[in-house]
């Protein structure tokens, strides 16, 4: 039995790019980045951005065999933590029907300037999705 081959038959890659994968399955934990839909728009609130996020979030989720209700953990990335609220208040509402999985909000100068939030997202997952 080899570990690297046993291992890398249990993991499942979804969007597969040239730089990176869309989303990665592995022992049943889905593992994902949310950003805006390229060309970024920055003339968007980072509200509006957050919608389009948790909107891209729940097609990325059904995608890998999961959804809102198994998220395990998100991290949420704002440009300025001046956005927080305003993102807080989204994510309040797209979470409002299910319990809320883990959660950190935090500040970092993203890849750019128009990109107001981004998110990383863990869940459960059917390892069978593929």
């Amino acid at each position: 039995m080899t570990a690297k081959s046993d291992i890398s038959s249990l993991i499942q890659h979804f969007g597969v790019g040239a730089r990176a994968s869309i989303a990665v399955t592995h022992n049943g934990v889905g593992y994902f980045a949310v950003t805006p839909q390229a060309p970024y728009d920055g003339t968007l609130p980072a509200a509006d951005q957050a919608r389009q996020l948790f909107a891209k979030a729940d097609s990325r989720l059904a995608e890998i065999g999961s959804g809102k209700d198994k998220l395990l953990f998100v991290a949420i990335i704002v440009a300025d933590m001046n956005d927080k609220d305003a993102v807080n208040a989204v994510w309040d509402a797209w979470v409002s029907d299910v319990t809320p999985p883990a959660r950190a909000c935090f500040e970092a100068r993203l890849a750019s300037p128009d990109l107001k939030v981004e998110m990383i997202m863990l869940c459960a997952a059917d390892q069978g999705a593929a």
